[in-house]
């Protein structure tokens, strides 16, 4: 049950990020301490990646760390696709 409940929370770490740099992103106060927060928490949830193959080697044939590792991969997607458009919307 360790080995478990340690991939679960691990693969919560990047979701909660993601989830948190959506909603910083999205206010609109601009301070340095929420600036840094959304860089931590961006870089946190591009690293949804590595939470991945983590939890799948902890506990790889639990349903519910499968799950979450599909959703860290959308995380990770989520902060790569964002970064695509900041860059497009500076290009044009």
């Amino acid at each position: 049950m360790g080995k478990k409940l340690v991939a679960i929370v691990l693969e919560l770490i990047p979701v909660v990020s993601a989830v948190a740099s959506f909603y910083l992103f999205n206010t609109s106060k601009d301070a340095g301490l929420i600036r840094r927060t959304l860089l931590i928490s961006f870089l946190i949830a591009l690293l949804g990646i590595a939470f991945f193959f983590v939890g799948r080697k902890l506990a790889g044939d639990d349903k519910a760390v499968r799950i979450l590792g599909l959703i860290d991969l959308v995380a990770s997607i989520y902060v790569i696709v964002f970064y695509i458009l900041v860059i497009f919307s500076f290009g044009l």
